[in-house]
């Protein structure tokens, strides 16, 4: 399911390396391309040191509203350079038309790609998992911010490095002042956005949960909790009190009742009755038998820091 932005983008013809070249840097591949920007491979040059570059899409020139999206990013990302689930950011600039953000290159697949190549998670990948992101989101929240768009697009898993949490192009400062205005428009993925989210329009620490909430519904069962033929039928399903999504136990019988409890816990339609702080979750998080009895299975390394 695209973001509300990336269904009204247009097409444009195969960007080159020429038309993307960023002081002290040298553009090597195209690796990811959305609504509002590219992202490439590229190598510092003096040294072998490769990052990623995300910057402007050429059919966003022209649009300052984007040139500001980017830039707050990569100011709200260079806030965020503190923790190992979080992408770190590493310089924000403008060359010419183009503004760009300098980031550390995560290798791996994202959890999107991961689960359709491998379909849904094991008990202990989906407990790690939560592990990851809701420390992500913690740290996130303490430092002033919400994600607004945790999604399986915007996790990066590598078996031997931490699990990242990416993309901030959505996200916004809870002050709602400097990096952005509460209430602005609807921005993020329907399919992951919680029912408050969609009336108010305004982010909280809860509507993040209830996103992490859905990130690992579809990991633990291989789809989204409310999937529908368009975003308004998705839309329609997040904000039914009576349209539930069915216990994850039902649909992958190898999850435990202790991450069903958490999965549907974050999923409450009501934000009074569903986590109110990354801590609480972490907080149920820790009674799960894969943490507190110690039991890590046959995980890779890095996905249970």
């Amino acid at each position: 399911m695209l973001t509300v932005r990336e269904k009204n983008a247009t097409r444009t013809p195969a960007p080159t390396m020429a038309d993307r070249q960023i002081p002290g840097y040298t553009m090597l591949r195209l690796i990811a391309e959305g609504g509002c920007a590219e992202v490439w491979e590229a190598l510092e040059q003096g040294s072998t040191n490769k990052v990623a570059v995300k910057i402007l899409h050429p059919r966003n020139v022209a649009n300052k509203a984007e040139h500001k999206r980017l830039l707050d990013e990569g100011a709200i990302g260079m806030r965020l350079r503190n923790s190992e689930h979080v992408v770190h950011m590493v310089k924000v600039g403008k060359d010419g038309k183009f503004p760009y953000i300098v980031m550390e290159l995560v290798n791996g697949v994202t959890l999107r790609d991961w689960i359709r190549r491998n379909g849904p998670m094991s008990n202990v990948q989906v407990v790690t998992l939560a592990g990851a992101l809701g420390r992500a989101l913690r740290y996130v929240h303490n430092e002033g911010f919400f994600h607004k768009d945790m999604k399986p697009d915007n996790v990066m898993l590598d078996g031997e490095n931490p699990i990242k949490l990416l993309d901030f192009g959505f996200a916004e400062s809870k002050l709602g002042a400097k990096f952005g205005i509460f209430g602005r428009k609807l921005e993020g993925s329907p399919a992951y956005m919680a029912p408050e989210l969609l009336r108010t329009k305004k982010p909280t620490a809860g509507s993040d949960l209830y996103a992490l909430g859905c990130t690992l519904y579809e990991a633990a069962t291989g789809k989204p909790p409310f999937t529908g033929q368009s975003d308004a039928e998705v839309i329609a399903a997040q904000l039914s009190e009576a349209h539930r999504a069915a216990p994850v136990s039902q649909v992958n019988k190898k999850m435990t009742i202790f991450t069903e409890k958490l999965i549907m816990n974050a999923l409450e339609k009501n934000p009074e009755q569903r986590y109110k702080s990354a801590d609480e979750f972490l907080l149920e998080l820790a009674r799960n038998p894969v943490i507190s009895g110690g039991s890590k299975g046959n995980i890779p390394s890095g996905w249970a820091r």
